[in-house]
Formats: C-alpha cells, structure tokens, sequence
C-alpha cells in the first residue's frame, strides 16, 4: 500500500512507516495527522455514506470543512462498512501490512469489531496498537462519552480560568483537549516505534484525554494539592491573572518579570517606579498593594495610547511583550514569515488554501505540507487491489455496502 509520490513526504522523519487511522473526530485521527506530516504513509478508514463528522463542521469552501483539512491532509480514504464480514476481512489484511493503528473507540467497541489489541497483534506481532479514550480504559466513567468541552469541564480547565473579578469559570474556545491529546498520543507512537527498532516489539499504547488534560494543567495551576502537607505556601503563581492591556487601537500583553522588566514596563506609560518598596522583586512581593496600584495606574494610561508607539517603548527596554492579533493576521506578519510556518496549496476542491506546517523543523528529515484532503472513499478501489482483491470481489463488496 504505497502512497502516490506526490503525496509523499519521502524525507521525512517517518517515511516508510505505515498508519492504519480508524478513528473519527478529532483526538485520534489528528494524532495520525501528525505523522503524516512527516512522512508516514497513513490510510483513514471511514464509515461508507457519510465519513468522518469533522467534514461537516467548522468553515467550509465548496464542501470542503477546514477542520477536516487540518486533520486529515495527506491521508488516502477508503469507506468500509467494519461492522460487516466484508469490512472485518479488509481491516484484518491491512493491519498485516501496517506498523500502527490508532482509534478513539469507546472501551469495548474495538473488541465487538474485532479490532482489539489481542486480535490485531495476534495478526501482526510488530503491530503499535494505539487506543485513546476519553475517560479511561476502566473505571466507572470509562463508558461515558466525552467531548472537549466535556473533558475540559472534568480535568479542572474551566475552574482554573476563573475570572479575576466575577469568579466565574471559563472554557478554552477551542479544541484544546482534543489537540493536546493528539500531540501526546504522535509523541507515544514514535516512542513505541523506538522502542521496536530496539527490539521491544509490538506493544500496545493507552491513553484518555482526561489523563492528557489533567497532566497538562497540574504543573502551573495545581497550586498546593501538588503538596500533601498542610504546610504549603501558593507562593507566586506564575500564569495567573494576566491581563491584556487595552490601548486606544488594539490590544496587547507583557510580562515583567525581572526588575529591569517591571520598571521598563513602568518607564513605558510614563509612571513612577521609584519608590524602593518597589525596587526589586523581593520587595514588590512584600508590597503588593503598591504593585496593584501601579498596574492600575498603566492599565489606565493604556487607553488613550497608540499600542505600536508603546510596544516599541517596551521593545527599546527589553521586557517581554507582543500585540495581541487575530489568528487571520498571521500569515502576513512579517515574524511568521520569516518562520515559514504558512504554506499555501491549491485543494482540488476548495481551491487555493493556506495552512500552518507542522512546526517542527527537521534539518535532514523535512516535515511535507500543502497535500489536500481528500473526498470519501476516494482510495477505496485502488488500496483494495493492493491487498490483493480482484475486481469482482470488489463490486461485489460495493454492491452489499461492505465499502463504498
């Protein structure tokens, strides 16, 4: 089963590696994305009739959904029923031919399709078996369905984003679960790849999203429960609270950390930072009354200044800072094209489109690009011909909706 050269990113990292990506959505087939992007040969398999739901959702172009694009480019399709005699025979042969597979099965599923761990490794003893979940594998949740937002509300995301004022709780406004999860499950699978080169063998490979937000979140918002004593001091919490400033034309952020950083910051807006209680970190620790009233102070002055003017102010004294932009901005900013990070492609079927590249620079192994999405079950015939069907067979699996 070999992807068409131009499809192919035949220096990259993973080239030659092959993924089997039976999930749906985003946490798992994402996470197969990744690979792609550099260089493994990844094959989606999809449910006939009307595929992954993530090609309905988000922005469109001609029926093309920019979720789906970012997801999955780069993969081949084929549709197979895998419910069906028909569709268990075609996931047993290819599994034969694959180093990985991945899913996002709710527990049990995978056994009911004949695509668990004890069958498919039984097929193919080098096989890296990657099963996320959203809950977990056991427990009394683990059969709970489980969305991002849901995973969020559980993993102490939204409690943690309490507003500084109301003390409401708030959600991230985008995938965040479901990407993160993709990024640890990638970073797993090529260290289950390692592990064979050195002999290990096939394994199988766990992991639920709850697990990946939760870890994720613990090391700067867990505060004291890190600690079991009653001892524990909250000490300076280090991403809390941040407020954009608001200037008269836009927004923007800094952080002033150092000395020189907060009395640059200060220098900025044209306040007074002399006073000793608020010469060094030390003692703007002991006077936090005096720190409030200073930050009140540019906040304000914020408002009737020009944010480039002031940003620049900020850049001349060092301390950290950036406007703040809209993600539609960045392809133009002048930093972001230095990085290289936007590509831009010609989909067949939504046209012209720009993308972020995996961000990760190889300097020998090149991460590929710019490969579209492409249309339900649209490698069907030719990957059933590489496992070795005819075309009888294959008309005749057509004909009883075993594929499409």
């Amino acid at each position: 089963m070999n992807i068409p050269e131009d499809k192919a990113t035949p220096n990259g990292p993973l080239h030659g590696i092959k993924v089997l990506d039976i999930g749906s959505m985003v946490a798992a087939p994402l996470a197969a994305g990744i690979l792609a992007d550099q260089g493994a040969e990844v094959i989606k398999v999809e449910t006939p009739g009307i595929g992954d739901l993530t090609r309905y959702v988000g922005a469109t172009c001609n029926g093309v959904s920019s979720i789906f694009q970012g997801v999955n480019r780069g993969k081949r399709s084929i549709a197979i029923d895998l419910k069906s005699e028909s569709g268990v025979e075609i996931l047993h042969r290819m599994v034969r031919e694959v180093d990985v597979i991945i899913h996002n099965f709710r527990p049990g599923v995978a056994d009911r399709l004949q695509a668990d761990y004890s069958t498919l490794s039984a097929i193919n003893p080098e096989l890296i078996y990657v099963s996320v979940s959203g809950f977990g594998h056991e427990g009394p949740m683990a059969q709970k369905a489980a969305y991002d937002n849901v995973v969020q509300a559980f993993a102490g995301v939204a409690m943690s984003q309490r507003d500084a004022q109301t003390g409401e709780p708030a959600q991230y406004k985008h995938l965040f679960a479901d990407k993160l999860t993709a990024m640890m499950a990638s970073q797993a699978i090529t260290a289950a790849l390692l592990a064979r080169e050195r002999g290990a063998g096939g394994q199988q490979v766990k992991l639920s999203m709850v697990d990946v937000v939760t870890n994720f979140m613990w090391l700067d918002a867990a505060g004291t429960a890190t600690f079991k004593s009653d001892n524990a001091d909250p000490g300076m919490q280090i991403s809390k609270d941040s407020r954009l400033i608001k200037f008269k034309n836009g927004y923007g952020q800094a952080a002033p950390v150092s000395d020189s950083d907060f009395h640059g910051w200060c220098a900025a807006f044209g306040v007074d930072s002399s006073d000793p209680r608020l010469a060094t970190v030390i003692e703007r620790l002991q006077h936090e009354d005096m720190v409030n009233n200073v930050s009140s102070q540019i906040f304000e002055r914020g408002l009737n200044l020009d944010a480039d003017e002031t940003l620049a102010k900020l850049d001349d004294a060092d301390v950290p800072c950036a406007r703040a932009n809209e993600l539609h901005e960045l392809p133009a900013n002048p930093q972001m094209q230095a990085n290289k990070l936007f590509v831009e492609s010609e989909h067949p079927t939504a046209g012209p489109i720009v993308e972020p590249r995996n961000p990760v620079n190889f300097s020998k192994t090149p991460s590929g690009c710019g490969f579209p999405s492409v249309a339900l079950g649209a490698n069907t015939d030719a990957i059933l011909s590489e496992l070795g069907f005819d075309n009888d067979e294959i008309q005749r699996m057509k004909e009883c909706g075993a594929v499409m």
